[in-house]
């Protein structure tokens, strides 16, 4: 059955943003804080909460369409057509009661990304697209900012915390380096051009909707699973970028993975 997309991105819209009003209310509340295994892999009750809402908004938007989340219990069987879901990227800056956290929504059909919803609940934006629709910010067409050399750019993310610890590491050779601590965050600030290219080792839920806006702001994407025998909860090595300096970035990005994964 053909997948009307105009109408699944407003159902994703609207759950995003309706799981935003969760985690916005969660700002004012005393939290509950489990770790679910490295020290800064965090949930509260408002990342189920959230997970919760949007499930049943989908759903009722779209009863044939099965969701994986982050924050699922049980395994995901692979799908012609399913939604991807982070309830909450950026746990720890809400437990920090920092700004940087998003709700991200993805549509996959047949193994590619179709359309994606980044919505920010504190910083009142929501980023949309469909593929070969272009990309919007608040309803506004956005496009990627064009650099020639990684020298001129401002790049994010590369490396989380729970990867780095303790270890050295090296910065891009760019003229900024900005960590928000929230994939997502990155995603959109990239698509609207705030940014230039950013990097990280994460997982589909983290990008599936973030490289739909991003390749419709005109910018380029290429990411891989890590362990494909593991499914669709494998980690992915994800790479983003302007087209202008996506191969200069991408070799400094990947030679820092490969640094850091040998040790």
């Amino acid at each position: 059955m053909p997948i009307d997309l105009p109408s699944a991105l407003r159902a994703a819209t609207i759950a995003a943003q309706h799981a935003g009003e969760i985690i916005r209310g969660g700002y004012d509340e005393v939290l509950s804080v489990t770790v679910k295994g490295d020290p800064a892999d965090r949930v509260t009750q408002f990342d189920h909460q959230a997970q919760s809402a949007i499930a049943s908004l989908l759903q009722q938007a779209h009863p044939h369409i099965p969701m994986m989340g982050e924050e699922d219990t049980e395994a995901f069987n692979d799908a012609d057509v399913y939604w991807v879901v982070d309830p909450l990227d950026g746990t720890s800056n809400f437990i920090q009661r920092l700004p940087h956290v998003g709700v991200s929504i993805g549509l996959r059909v047949h193994g590619q990304s179709v359309l994606g919803v980044l919505h920010f609940p504190i910083l009142g934006t929501t980023y949309t697209a469909i593929a070969g629709q272009g990309a919007h910010r608040n309803g506004v067409p956005i496009q990627v900012q064009q650099r020639e050399s990684l020298a001129a750019a401002t790049v994010a993310e590369i490396f989380s915390d729970r990867q780095c610890r303790g270890k050295d590491v090296g910065y891009p050779p760019a003229l900024m380096f900005r960590k928000f601590g929230s994939a997502v965050t990155s995603l959109a600030y990239l698509a609207q051009g705030s940014i230039h290219a950013m990097a990280l080792e994460c997982y589909l839920w983290d990008i599936a909707a973030g490289e739909v806006i991003i390749r419709e702001a005109g910018g380029r994407v290429e990411w891989s699973f890590l362990h494909p025998e593991d499914g669709l909860r494998s980690p992915v090595q994800f790479f983003a970028a302007t087209p202008g300096i996506f191969e200069e970035f991408a070799s400094v990005a990947h030679r820092e993975f490969s640094r850091w994964n040998a040790h």
